[in-house]
Parts: C-alpha cells; sequence; structure tokens
C-alpha cells in the first residue's frame, strides 16, 4: 500500500490545536479511510520512530490532541453508522454526537450519555470517557461501549468486546486480532468514588475493554466504537428554577438529588415521584453572561437550576404537581421558572444551557483574555463545602468569573477571565488552591475533560508519582517506542 500524507504547512496547521488554545505543530498529516490504511500508516510511523498525535473534532479544552511535532493521524473519514442489533450501533471514530442523534432518531433511540459540545466526535469522547448533563442518570460513555476496535502504535489491531476479557487481579493479557500477546501489569491506585476522568482506568479483576477507554490516545487510535443504545422516552419534563438565595438553592438540589438517585433505579413506567435525570447549575455571574439574550431572566435571581425528568404520561399531572411544590418550597421566584414539555420548550432550555460556554468563548476572543478552568468533582457529602467555598472565594478576587455545570454530580465547572498577567497569576493561585481542597475531600482534578497536556501537574499531585511510574508501566509494553500522543496525561 502507498505511504500517503500531507506536509503543506496551510493544510496540517488546523491540526494543531484544539479548544484549550494551546498551538502545536507538526511536519506530517495522514488521513486514512479505513482500518487497513489506519495499520498501514502506524506500521510505517513505528518503524521510522516517528511521533504521531491523534487528531479528533478539535473540540477538547486540555490540549491532548496538541501534537508537540512529528506526524498528525486524523480519523475524520472514519464516519460509518450501522444498526448491528436492537440496541446496539456501531459508529466511526470521527461520527459527531449531532450526526449519531440524527441517525438514532430515525430509530427513536438516543444515546444516554449527553456532552454538551454537540460537535465532539464519538472517537474523542471514547477517548476521555466524555459525560455530560444526563450523566447524573446515566453515568459516562464507557457505560454505553460494548465493544471497540482500536490500533496500537505498531500497526497491531485489537477488537475487544465488553465481558469478554478480564484482568486477573491486577495482571491482564491482550491479544491482538493477529494474535500477539501483551502482558499488563494494571496500576493499583484506588480511584476517587467520584465523576471522574483523570488517568487510566485501573480496578482489580476490571474488564480489559475499560483500560483503553479514557486512555486520551497514548495507548491506542480507536477506529469503531461499539454503543448500547436506549429507546427515546415518551415524554420529558423539564424546567429552568431561579433563586434568590444560594442556600435554599443548595438545599434544593440536595434533596432533588437524593430522592432522585433513589428514584432513577425505579423503570418509568413505575415511577410517579421526582427522579431527575439531569441537574444543572447557572451561577448569578453565568445569568448577567446570558442577560443580554434571555431579558426575561429575573434581576433579583442570584443562580438558577436546570433539570429534566422522563415520565411516564399516565403520572404526568402527579409529577408536575410534586415538581410545582418543591419548587415553591425553596424560592420565591418559582412563578418565574421556564418550564417545558414540548420539544420547542426544551430546545430553549438546552439552547440556554449551550449558549453559556459559547458566551465564554466569545468573550475570551473578543476582550483577547486567558482562561483558567477548574473541572472538579468532589464526594455528593463534601459538595457544600466546595460549593460555599467558590461563593465566599470568588467574592474576596476581584477577577471576572463564571461557575455552572453538573451539579447534580458535585461537579462544577469554574472559568475565571484573565485581562493580564497579574489576573492571571491570581487565578493559578487560586486554581492550585482549589484542587487541593477538591483532593482533600476525596474528590479529582478532571471530572470529564481528561488531563491532556494542561493538567500532568495535577495528575501527579493527585494520585502520586509511585501511581505515574505505574502508568508508564502500561504504557511501554503497548506502545514501547513511546510515540503516541507524547506529552499527554504524564511525560515519559
Amino acid at each position: 500500500m502507498t505511504i500517503k500524507f500531507k506536509t503543506d504547512e496551510d493544510i496540517i496547521h488546523p491540526y494543531t490545536f484544539d479548544s484549550s488554545n494551546l498551538k502545536g505543530n507538526a511536519d506530517k498529516l495522514f488521513l486514512p479511510e479505513n482500518i487497513d490504511e489506519l495499520t498501514t500508516y502506524l506500521e510505517y510511523l513505528y518503524e521510522n520512530d516517528n511521533p504521531v498525535t491523534t487528531s479528533g473534532a478539535g473540540t477538547g479544552i486540555t490540549g491532548g490532541r496538541v501534537p508537540q511535532g512529528g506526524a498528525v493521524i486524523s480519523t475524520e473519514k472514519f464516519k460509518s453508522i450501522s444498526i448491528l442489533s436492537e440496541g446496539i450501533v456501531s459508529v466511526g471514530a470521527s461520527v459527531t454526537l449531532d450526526e449519531l442523534d440524527i441517525f438514532l432518531h430515525e430509530y427513536n433511540l438516543f444515546l444516554p450519555v449527553n456532552p454538551t459540545e454537540i460537535n465532539a466526535s464519538i472517537g474523542g469522547n471514547t477517548a476521555t470517557n466524555a459525560s455530560g448533563a444526563r450523566t447524573f442518570k446515566y453515568g459516562p460513555i464507557r457505560d454505553y461501549i460494548t465493544g471497540i476496535k482500536a490500533v496500537l502504535s505498531c500497526g497491531e489491531l485489537i477488537t475487544l468486546k465488553r465481558g469478554e476479557v478480564f484482568a486477573n487481579g491486577f495482571e491482564l493479557t491482550l491479544k491482538s486480532d493477529s494474535g500477539r500477546e501483551y502482558k499488563l501489569q494494571i496500576p493499583t491506585y484506588k480511584m476517587p468514588h467520584v465523576k471522574n476522568a483523570s488517568g487510566y482506568f485501573a480496578k482489580e479483576n476490571m474488564d480489559a475493554i475499560d483500560l483503553l477507554i479514557g486512555s486520551e490516545g497514548t495507548l491506542c487510535i480507536f477506529a469503531e466504537i461499539e454503543l448500547q443504545v436506549l429507546p427515546r422516552p415518551d415524554s420529558v419534563l423539564g424546567g429552568i428554577v431561579f433563586f434568590d438565595d444560594n442556600s435554599k438553592l443548595l438545599d434544593f438540589v440536595i434533596e432533588i438529588r437524593d430522592k432522585s438517585r433513589i428514584n432513577n433505579k425505579i423503570s418509568i413506567s413505575e415511577n410517579d415521584g421526582l427522579s431527575a435525570r439531569l441537574i444543572e447549575y447557572f451561577d448569578k455571574q453565568s445569568l448577567n453572561l446570558l442577560r443580554p439574550k434571555y431579558s426575561e431572566i429575573p434581576l433579583n435571581a442570584i443562580g438558577a437550576v436546570w433539570f429534566e425528568q422522563e415520565i411516564d404520561l399516565k403520572f404526568e399531572e402527579k409529577i408536575i404537581n410534586d415538581w410545582y411544590e418543591i419548587i415553591q418550597k425553596f424560592t420565591a421566584l418559582s412563578d418565574d421558572t421556564w418550564f417545558a414539555q414540548n420539544e420547542k420548550e426544551h430546545l430553549k432550555l438546552r439552547e440556554f444551557r449551550h449558549e453559556l460556554p459559547l458566551q465564554v468563548y466569545e468573550n475570551l476572543t473578543n476582550n483577547s483574555q486567558k482562561k483558567v478552568g477548574l473541572d472538579c468533582a468532589v464526594p455528593d457529602s463534601e459538595f457544600p463545602l466546595l460549593f460555599n467555598y467558590y461563593l465566599e472565594n470568588f467574592s474576596q478576587i476581584n477577577l471576572e468569573y463564571v461557575v455552572f455545570g453538573h451539579i447534580g454530580n458535585s461537579h462544577l465547572h469554574a472559568n475565571i477571565f484573565c485581562r493580564n498577567d497579574d489576573e492571571y497569576k491570581i487565578a493559578r493561585e487560586f486554581y492550585d488552591r482549589t484542587i487541593e481542597l477538591a483532593l482533600s475531600l476525596g474528590g479529582t482534578v478532571s471530572a470529564e475533560h481528561g488531563i491532556g497536556k494542561l493538567k500532568k501537574p495535577y495528575l501527579e499531585k493527585m494520585y502520586g508519582k509511585s501511581a505515574i511510574d505505574e502508568m508508564r508501566v502500561v504504557k511501554r509494553v503497548l506502545d514501547d517506542k513511546w510515540i503516541l500522543n507524547k506529552g499527554t496525561m504524564f511525560d515519559e
């Protein structure tokens, strides 16, 4: 097979950065059209000791796809989608969440995981174990991946099905499709019991497929992913609730979170109680940023919570009344709640949520600002400490910021905008203090965006040097020349 690649700087340039604004460089671009070409190109690069970075849709915010020299392999031509069996769909690595949702809509199916960026690729989601708003009920994408086809740095293809290959304690043997064996020692560190996208998945007797999911392109390149999908619910109730008191907002969240964690275990057809599938937060600064486009936001609102619940129509009236009652219990702004029951109304709420990251990006671009972004999650029992820490500390530092996100998972995004180097220094110091607090509470440095190239020091802070060394041992077995996604997660 002929080895084809691009060397023109103008063609390569769009593949040298992502949404983190980190800039990189590369001298070759490979655009395989199928798995055979992908394996051939990797064999060529491996034989020539050429570093290679995988390029997905470029929506990542931690610099994972930003190359540090060498070659780029883009999987953008892996666009196949097909139904394999009832509830199982096979997708090419570059299929976006939006493309998959449009395809599944025709079959009245949906992927329960709901990452915010609809233009992100399934391959990128798999590489980072992505999650989103509906993770509160459904968990991350890992829980819906039933099979993968992935290629190692040397060009060996590995096909894995969930439930077929397991570690024996902390020892795992992976076998490529050609029969080559890779004997691995699974790391022994303990992952936090929170929403987490930091480091290699490691657990005694674990399913082999979970090692590759979330490995951020450092162990393999994903070509095809099999996903479990579910029937679309008949009806969804949604709402954005505005609050005039932060303590009552927190109490509201805790009550609906705890009720939902119990009721979400009951089938929709038998569930007539509060059972949110997502619980999302907007702080006062977020509302101020959105108010020019949404003038109906109450002027005295200090925060808001967006919820959704899947309901059986026979319970619709009771569930709606239950939501009205609990909203009235916790906020004097209950009459200002935006409710959604039909598709047009739900679209308004989704656009409201998705508009915030767009406004953040526009704010950064228009004002030439730097952003410092926190992505911590902590155990539910410790979340009030983190929530009040944000409220108290942001009121004391004179920086522009927004705090929003997945409050149902005790996970918030705090974005700080810096106009100059002095503000950036203050923001970084605040970032470091917050990481220390989250880790002391049993949390994580990255709940959903991965480590990439920007959070490497914090991965070691979270797990310790010996844990990073254990990850390096895994990488050396599957990528013995250390050529895949150099600089991502940890250094050689």
